[in-house]
C-alpha cells in the first residue's frame, strides 16, 4: 500500500508518504502564508525524498475537519485536484480523530478539545480499543467548553489547543482524573492519519474526488452557539 497523506486543519500544514507500515518522508511547516502551490511542492519534496511519483500511488489520505477553514479548503482542494487526476481514491479522515491518535497507546480515553473561536470547542470521544488502537464513541461535534467539562464520568486525556484558549476553565471545571495532554500532541500530523488510513483501506471505506469537501460543522453553529 502506497499512500501519501494531506493534514492542513491546524497551524501545521504537513504531508507524509508511506509504503505498507513504514513511514518514508515526513515533511511540516508552518501554515502562515501557505499557498496551495506551496502545499504541492511539501507533496513533491515527500515523493522525491520517499522515491515515488504521483502516479505510483495506491491514493491519497486527507484530513477533512474540522479545523482551519483556510487551511482545509488548501487541502481538500489540492488533494481533490490531484486524485481526480490520477484517477486515484481518496479516504478522509477527522482531524479530531488524527488528533486523539497522537495518544492512541494511553489506554485512556481520549477527547479532542480544539478552539473553534465564538466560545465553542469542537469535540469527540474516543475510547481505548484493540492493539493500541482508539474506537469512536460518538461523532464530532462543535460544543461549549463548559458542556464538554461537565459531561466527564471517567478518567480521561484532554488534547488541543482549547486547552490553552479554555485553561482557566479547565482548571476550575474539569474533574479530578482528567489529564491535561502537552503541547506537542495538540497538532494533527500526516504520519498518523496515513496510520488511520492504511488500517481502513482494506475496509473498503475510500471515496471518491468527486464527493471529498471540508468538515466544518458551522452548519450546526446557530443551533449551539448562544445556548
Amino acid at each position: 500500500m502506497k499512500l501519501l497523506g494531506v493534514e492542513t486543519s491546524s497551524l501545521f500544514f504537513s504531508v507524509a508518504v508511506v509504503g505498507g507500515s513504514n513511514l518514508l518522508s515526513y515533511r511540516q511547516a508552518d501554515s502562515q502564508g501557505l499557498s496551495s502551490l506551496m502545499l504541492t511542492d511539501m507533496i513533491q519534496e515527500a515523493l522525491k525524498e520517499a522515491g515515488w511519483d504521483l502516479a505510483g500511488l495506491d491514493g491519497f489520505a486527507i484530513s477533512i475537519g474540522p479545523g482551519s477553514f483556510t487551511g482545509l479548503r488548501i487541502g481538500v482542494m489540492t488533494v481533490k485536484t490531484l486524485a481526480w487526476a490520477l484517477k486515484k481514491p481518496v479516504l478522509p479522515v477527522s482531524s479530531l480523530e488524527v488528533i486523539a491518535n497522537n495518544l492512541s497507546d494511553s489506554g485512556r480515553p481520549v477527547v479532542p478539545f480544539l478552539d473553534a473561536k465564538k466560545g465553542a470547542v469542537y469535540m469527540a470521544c474516543f475510547a481505548p480499543g484493540e492493539k493500541g488502537s482508539l474506537q469512536r464513541t460518538g461523532p464530532d461535534a462543535l460544543r461549549k467548553p463548559e458542556e464538554v467539562l461537565q459531561r466527564f464520568e471517567e478518567p480521561a486525556i484532554l488534547v488541543g489547543d482549547g486547552l490553552k484558549r479554555y485553561a482557566e476553565l479547565v482548571n476550575s471545571m474539569a474533574p479530578a482524573g482528567v489529564e491535561r495532554a502537552e503541547p506537542s500532541l495538540w497538532v494533527p500530523r500526516a504520519d498518523v492519519l496515513c496510520r488511520l488510513a492504511a488500517r481502513r483501506w482494506p475496509e473498503g471505506l475510500v471515496d471518491d474526488p468527486h464527493r471529498l469537501v471540508p468538515q466544518y460543522l458551522y452548519s450546526q453553529e446557530s443551533d449551539i452557539i448562544g445556548k
